[in-house]
């Protein structure tokens, strides 16, 4: 019986330690995560050094999961470019000193129709300042409907 209650009282108590960001580390993470899309879009992997974790886990929304090694290589070989990135409906919620953003997102490839997602930031503060430790990305209804990646 007590087994089972404590699982339940974590449950209970996971509201109570999420909350609205502090005003300066909300203005911080924004900050840092339009840096990350300018350095995305600009193919600046110096930029995305100090923005990505080391333990960072990256995925897209094919599933595929990429290190901040892989990430920068990708980015300095130019194998996959950005035209642009807009965030939507961006949501900020803060766990202490780590940051969860939510919105929907377009991006365009050279190319290519602008594709949609639903994607989930996880951002740390580190010695550094704010890091992107986590981010997962998944494909939104009507892109799938339309046929967009």
């Amino acid at each position: 019986m007590k087994i089972c209650s404590i699982p339940f009282l974590f449950a209970l108590a996971l509201p109570i330690l999420a909350g609205p960001p502090k005003p300066a580390d909300e203005k911080a993470v924004l900050a840092a995560q339009k840096q990350l899309v300018d350095a995305m879009i600009k193919g600046d992997a110096t930029a995305l050094e100090k923005l990505l974790a080391d333990d960072l886990s990256y995925t897209h929304s094919n599933a595929l999961t990429e290190t901040k090694a892989q990430v920068l290589q990708v980015i300095k070989s130019g194998s996959t470019k950005y035209e642009s990135i807009e965030f939507v409906d961006t949501k900020v919620r803060q766990y202490g000193d780590v940051v969860v953003t939510n919105h929907k997102m377009n991006f365009k490839n050279p190319g290519t129709p602008v594709n949609k997602l639903f994607v989930t930031m996880v951002w740390a503060k580190q010695s550094g300042g704010w890091q992107l430790v986590n981010r997962q990305a998944t494909r939104l209804p009507e892109a799938i409907t339309t046929g967009q990646k």
